[in-house]
C-alpha cells in the first residue's frame, strides 16, 4: 500500500522530520564530546520522540518502534545511568541512517521497511544491561539528607513542622471558609509543604479559585504574622501536585505558587500561536517563479534605461531612477526569500570528520564559522559535495597522524576550520587545517611521474600553479587506492562543481604550517553581474566573479614560451588568447591596432587574458538558458537581453578553454 504524498499532514510531518534529522546529525556527534550535556540529551530525547509521535499518527511503525528503542536508551542517559561512549554512538549513528533511509521511503510515498535488527539488538542490549558501559557512571553531587525533625511536645518554641490540623486550617484561611472553632496559631511558623496524607489533594475548584487569586481576582485573606525566618526542612513529598502554598516574609500574604510547569505552559501557548502566525511555508516553485518574473522586470528597467538616455527630460530620468530603485529593492527581497543559511550543508560535516577520523585513528576537531551565512538555495544544494570532497581530503591527506604531529611538537588532535563569510555579492568559503601542508617539489616531481609535463615545465611551474595540480583527473599523492582517496577524482569534481557555479579557488600552503583552500561563488546565481564586451558586432557577457582586471596592451610587448603568446603581468607571465579568432571567426591580422583591450580572467585556479575588441560597461543580466538547437555549443552558460534589445551570449570560460585552447584548465 503507498501513501499518499499529496496528504498536508504527511507533508508537514516530513517538513518537520527533515528538520530535526538534520539537528540530530550535528546533535549526536557533539554528544560524543559533551556526555553529560543534559541540554543536549534533552534536545536529542525530544527530537526521537517528535518523530516518534508523527510517524505514529500516519502508522509507520518501522519508525515508530526504531524511535521509541532509541528514546528509551536515551532516557537511561538523561537519568545517568549510562554514559556515552564511541561504541554507543557509532549505535546511534547507525540508528540515524537507518531513520534517514526510512525517511526516504516515505517522502518516496512508500512505507518505510523494518530497521536492521541487529541495530534494534543493540539497542535492547544497552536498556538491558547486556552491554556494559564502558566508562564509569559520575559520583552525582551528594545532596543533603533530610534531617529528621521531631515534633515539639510543647508550644514554647516554634518547630519545623506543623501539625495537619494547622495545616488544614491554613488552607481553610487561604479560601475563606475557616471552620468556627479552628484557629491559627498566634505565631505560626513559616510554612513549607508539610508530609502530606492521602487525602490533602484539593479540588478543582480550589485550584481554580488559587490561580484568581493570582491574576487579582480574588484578594486574598490576611493571614497572622510568621515566627521569625527559620530553615525549614525540604519534605519527602508534596503536599500537592497542583499547588504549593507559603506565606510570605514581608507582609504576611499568603502567597499561592502554581507548579511552574502549569505557569510555563500557560505562558508558552501564546508565544508558540504568534510564532506560528508569523510564517508561513511556500513551494519553492512558486519562489523560482516569482524570481523569474523580477528577472523580467530587470531586464525591461535596463532596457528603459537605455532608452531614456536618448530624451533629455528631467521628468522622465526622475521616474526611471525611480523605477530602477524600486526594482532593485524587490529584487534584494525576492532574492532573500531564496536564501537559506549555510548551516544547511555544514551540518553535515561533524559526522563525516567524526566518522573519517575514526577510521583512520586520528584525533580531529572541526570548527564551523559563520554557519548563519545565507546564500541561494540552489548554490546551498550545489556547494555540498565539492565541500564533502574538500573536506575528506583535509581530513586524510592535511592531517597527520596523532604520533607524527607529537613527533614534530603539534598537539595530538588536528584541527580543521570550515568557514562562511559574505564579501560583496560573494560569499567566501574556506576549508583550513593544521596539518602538513604541501611541498611544491613533491607535485612537481608527481606531475613529471605521470606524465603531465616534462622536467623543464615543472621547474617553471609557480607554487600556485603547483598547488593547483590536485585538480587535474587523475592526480593523487596516495600510494594506495582506498574506499577514501587515492584515484584523483575527488579534487577534479570540486573544480568542476565550482567551475559551473562561476566560482573562483584558490590555494595557500605552508609546509608544516597547513594549508588553506578559498572558495568564492555569487550569492545567487538567477541574476547575475556580467562585464559587456564587443567582438566585432557581437556582444559577449564575461561573469563578474571571474573577472580579475583590465588593461591595455602593447602588441609590442608580448612574448611566445612553447608556442603561446603570453604577456607578463607584475612578474608573471600570463597566457594570451584572441576572442575574436575563435567566436567572431576573424584573424588576427585583420585588425590593425598597435593596442588591445585585455581581460584577466580567472579559470579555475589559474589566470587567463583575453583580448577584446571593447569595453562596453557592467551590467546585470538574468540568465536564460540556450534554446534545444544551441546546447552542443561548447562554452558559453546561457544567453540573455541587453538594455538596449539586443541578445548578448554569456561565456562559460573552463569549457571554452577546454574547447579551443586544447589544454587542461
Amino acid at each position: 500500500m503507498a501513501l499518499d504524498t499529496d496528504d498536508e499532514i504527511l507533508q508537514d510531518f516530513l517538513v518537520e522530520a527533515e528538520e530535526i534529522l538534520d539537528g540530530l546529525n550535528e546533535q549526536l556527534v557533539a554528544l560524543e564530546t559533551q556526555p553529560q550535556d543534559k541540554d543536549l540529551l534533552n534536545s536529542i530525547f525530544r527530537g526521537f520522540h517528535t518523530i516518534k509521535g508523527g510517524a505514529g499518527f500516519l502508522s509507520l511503525e518501522a519508525m515508530v518502534n526504531l524511535c521509541h528503542k532509541g528514546e528509551d536508551v536515551f532516557n537511561l542517559l538523561r537519568q545517568g545511568e549510562r554514559l556515552v561512549d564511541a561504541e554507543m554512538m557509532d549505535t546511534f549513528l547507525k540508528v540515524l541512517d537507518s531513520l534517514n533511509s526510512m525517511f526516504a521511503e516515505v517522502k518516496a510515498g512508500s512505507f518505510p521497511t523494518e530497521a536492521d535488527p541487529e541495530i534494534i539488538q543493540q539497542l535492547a542490549a544497552y536498556l538491558s544491561g547486556e552491554i556494559p558501559a564502558a566508562a564509569p557512571e559520575p559520583e552525582p553531587t551528594p545532596e543533603p539528607e533530610p534531617v529528621a525533625v521531631v515534633a515539639p511536645t510543647d508550644n514554647s518554641a516554634a518547630g519545623d513542622d506543623i501539625t495537619d490540623d494547622e495545616f488544614e486550617a491554613l488552607l481553610d484561611q487561604i479560601h475563606g471558609n475557616a471552620a468556627p472553632g479552628i484557629t491559627p496559631p498566634a505565631e505560626p511558623p513559616k510554612p513549607e509543604p508539610a508530609k502530606a496524607s492521602g487525602n490533602d489533594e484539593i479540588s478543582e475548584e480550589e485550584f481554580e479559585a488559587l490561580l484568581d487569586e493570582l491574576q487579582g481576582k480574588k484578594p486574598a485573606a490576611k493571614a497572622p504574622p510568621p515566627a521569625p525566618k527559620a530553615k525549614v526542612e525540604p519534605p519527602k513529598q508534596p503536599v500537592s501536585s497542583k499547588v504549593d502554598t507559603a506565606i510570605s516574609d514581608d507582609d504576611g500574604d499568603s502567597i499561592t505558587t502554581v507548579k511552574p510547569a502549569v505557569a510555563a505552559q500557560a505562558a508558552a501557548a501564546p508565544q508558540a500561536k504568534a510564532a506560528a502566525d508569523t510564517s508561513v511555508r511556500v513551494d519553492t516553485a512558486r519562489l523560482d517563479e516569482i524570481m523569474n518574473m523580477v528577472g523580467e522586470l530587470v531586464l525591461v528597467r535596463n532596457r528603459i534605461n537605455t532608452l531614456e538616455a536618448a530624451f533629455e527630460n528631467e521628468e522622465m530620468a526622475k521616474a526611471v531612477n525611480n523605477l530602477a530603485v524600486v526594482t532593485g529593492d524587490l529584487q534584494t527581497a525576492v532574492m532573500k526569500t531564496r536564501m537559506q543559511p549555510i548551516k544547511k550543508v555544514f551540518g553535515r560535516f561533524p559526522r563525516v570528520v567524526r566518522d573519517l577520523a575514526r577510521s583512520l585513528r586520528k584525533d580531529i576537531n572541526l570548527e564551523l564559522r559563520g554557519e548563519e551565512t545565507d546564500l541561494d538555495k540552489n548554490l546551498v544544494e550545489a556547494l555540498a559535495d565539492p565541500l564533502v570532497h574538500l573536506v575528506r581530503n583535509a581530513v586524510d591527506h592535511g592531517v597527520e597522524m596523532p604520533d607524527v604531529r607529537e613527533a614534530s611538537g603539534k598537539s595530538k588532535q588536528g584541527l580543521i576550520v570550515l568557514a562562511a563569510a559574505q564579501e560583496g555579492d560573494h560569499i567566501l568559503l574556506t576549508i583550513s587545517d593544521d596539518g602538513a601542508g604541501m611541498n611544491p617539489e613533491v607535485l612537481r616531481r608527481k606531475a613529471v611521474e605521470k606524465g603531465m609535463m616534462d622536467e623543464e615545465a615543472a621547474s617553471r611551474l609557480t607554487e600556485s600553479e603547483c598547488f593547483a595540480l590536485i585538480f587535474a583527473p587523475g592526480f593523487s599523492m596516495k600510494q594506495e587506492i582506498s574506499d577514501i582517496s587515492g584515484r584523483g577524482v575527488g579534487m577534479d569534481v570540486v573544480k568542476t562543481s565550482i567551475s559551473k557555479l562561476n566560482g573562483v579557488i584558490d590555494i595557500q600552503s605552508e609546509i608544516g604550517k597547513g594549508t588553506t583552500l578559498s572558495i568564492k561563488v555569487p550569492l545567487t546565481l538567477a541574476i547575475m553581474p556580467t562585464l559587456m564586451v564587443m567582438l566585432g558586432n557581437q556582444i559577449f557577457a564575461f561573469p563578474l566573479v571571474s573577472v580579475n582586471e583590465i588593461f591595455n596592451l602593447d602588441l609590442n610587448k608580448t612574448n611566445t614560451v612553447d608556442g603561446q603568446q603570453t604577456v607578463i603581468v607584475r612578474n608573471k607571465a600570463l597566457p594570451l588568447f584572441y576572442l575574436r579568432k575563435w567566436l567572431n571567426n576573424q584573424s588576427v591580422e585583420e585588425r590593425k591596432a598597435t593596442t588591445e583591450h585585455v581581460v584577466i580572467v580567472n579559470v579555475g585556479t589559474r589566470k587567463v587574458g583575453f583580448v577584446v575588441d571593447q569595453l562596453i560597461g557592467q551590467e546585470e543580466v538574468v540568465i536564460k538558458p540556450l534554446g534545444a538547437l544551441l546546447h552542443s555549443t561548447k562554452g558559453f552558460a546561457g544567453a540573455t537581453i541587453t538594455g538596449d534589445g539586443r541578445i548578448a551570449l554569456i561565456l562559460d570560460f573552463p569549457e571554452l578553454m577546454n574547447t579551443y585552447a586544447h589544454r587542461n584548465y
